[in-house]
């Protein structure tokens, strides 16, 4: 995006020139120099409402913000105070202080991150042949948006319904549709009217603490739960709806994909009867970085005290006991992993091929996994991939894929993994569009193609069985 890089390079010289104005003669006579100091800052922060968040935009307002309360501070003792001013230089000799050289060196450092974690691809929604419905489920009186993607030819070859994530939901998918599109499927994404700032800010951190402690902490867990819950409402509503919306024919296959608690949800749909009897064109799931929440819960243990024991030893251990009851309570109990009816494609973070994070993190997605022996289930783990990877994120928000230490730290990488996502997703509902007996297909041996490399680990309904194991 050359529009956002031109104005990030104009914020920095609006910086370095009153910057650098103390070592050279020549640009110490221009004393409207100081006005640059507001103006750089008030570009900077109009580039959020003009771009929307930019994560590698933060550093350089940050920087940006601080150069101008120093350059403030100084001019306000410049005014008031001559023997202000007089410590001052004395203190900090305008020719000779490092407070400039810092500043400018951190100047240079933010907005090097700036222009280079710049977005690969245009940042705003794809409007070739995409269109917006306008949803309402009277029942729990929540409001929908629904985009859709048609695609050019009369008839899709099918239908792909995307559950996007609750932070972002249409801007981080957004690609991700336009390139399943390209593989000849109609797509439907829905989200929720936005809540209220406050509401949506108490959202946002709750399901971030949820997202980090799910599987760990009780509290977080409980959000975990609930949104899972509500998904899974969302997505009864949206298939009950979307066929008609969408204008495609009652024989057109369906598949779903889902992120987050939304693929948590399709899970848990998949493994219904009523579900499944009420929606025969589906024909199978994807779910990525999934947790599965729901499968995870706290049980409190019995505090046992021995009729023996003294009363000094029987008060010790219920201040014990108290003092453990204020202590975050963590998850200790899992329920039977859900046995889904419809085959499932789980995409992964590859920290899955940790042990830690097996027994951990994943646990309840793997026991999904083993679990459905009767509809196939495949786990596909791309290395280097984390969460945010799966997402637009690698080519419209690099910095989230760095943080993770994704793909997203290598730029030749950004722009090919959305369509690698997308590749996938789209080759295993073409894998079983096209296969004579799905339930007794193998992908790992008859063709699916995963379009993300060679570096693949793939797992079919066994977990980490070493004789099952194989790099695609």
């Amino acid at each position: 995006m050359r529009d956002l890089w031109t104005l990030e390079l104009v914020v920095f010289l609006l910086l370095v020139l009153p910057l650098i104005k103390p070592f050279f003669r020549t640009l110490r006579q221009f004393s409207g120099l100081g006005w640059f100091y507001p103006i750089s800052l008030g570009i900077t922060i109009c580039l959020f409402p003009a771009y929307g968040f930019r994560s590698e935009c933060v550093p350089l307002l940050i920087c940006v913000v601080v150069v101008n309360i120093m350059a403030l501070v100084e001019h306000t003792a410049d005014r008031n105070s001559a023997a202000m001013e007089n410590i001052y230089k004395n203190i900090y000799n305008r020719k000779k202080s490092s407070r400039p050289v810092s500043a400018i060196a951190a100047l240079i450092i933010t907005t090097g991150i700036a222009v280079y974690f710049s977005p690969a691809l245009d940042t705003a929604l794809t409007r070739d042949r995409a269109r917006t419905v306008a949803l309402v489920d009277e029942r729990r009186q929540a409001r929908f948006s629904l985009r859709i993607y048609d695609v050019e030819q009369a008839e899709p070859k099918g239908l792909m319904v995307v559950v996007p994530p609750l932070i972002d939901s249409f801007h981080a998918v957004d690609k991700i549709c336009v390139e399943i599109r390209k593989n000849g499927f109609a797509v439907v994404v829905f989200s929720r009217e936005k809540a209220p700032l406050k509401t949506l800010l108490k959202e946002k951190f709750s399901l971030l603490a949820a997202l980090k402690n799910g599987t760990v902490l009780e509290k977080a867990n409980q959000t975990g739960r609930y949104w899972e819950k509500e998904r899974l409402s969302d997505i009864e509503f949206i298939f009950s709806s979307v066929g008609g919306i969408a204008q495609t024919g009652n024989k057109t296959p369906v598949f779903a994909v889902g992120y987050g608690a939304g693929g948590s949800a399709l899970i848990s749909a998949v493994s219904s009867d009523a579900f499944i009897a009420a929606n025969p064109s589906l024909k199978a799931i994807v779910a990525v970085e999934s947790r599965l929440w729901s499968s995870f819960y706290h049980e409190e243990e019995p505090i046992e005290t021995p009729d023996d024991l003294s009363w000094f030893a029987a008060m010790r251990v219920k201040a014990e006991a108290w003092f453990k009851s204020w202590q975050p309570k963590k998850v200790n109990r899992l329920v039977d992993a859900p046995v889904m009816r419809k085959p499932a494609l789980f995409l992964a973070s590859d920290a899955i091929l940790k042990a830690k994070e097996r027994d951990g993190t994943y646990i309840a997605l793997l026991n999904a996994l083993r679990a459905s022996g009767a509809a196939p289930a495949l786990l596909l783990a791309g290395q280097g991939m984390k969460a945010p990877d799966y997402l637009d994120y690698p080519a419209v928000q690099p910095l989230y894929s760095v943080a993770a230490l994704g793909v997203g730290k290598d730029p030749s990488a950004r722009r090919a993994q959305v369509v690698n996502t997308a590749a996938a997703i789209a080759g295993f509902a073409s894998f079983f569009m096209d296969a004579s007996d799905p339930y007794e297909a193998d992908p790992k041996r008859q063709g699916f193609r995963t379009g993300m490399g060679e570096n693949v680990y793939i797992e079919k309904n066994q977990a980490w069985n070493s004789a099952d194991f194989m790099v695609y």
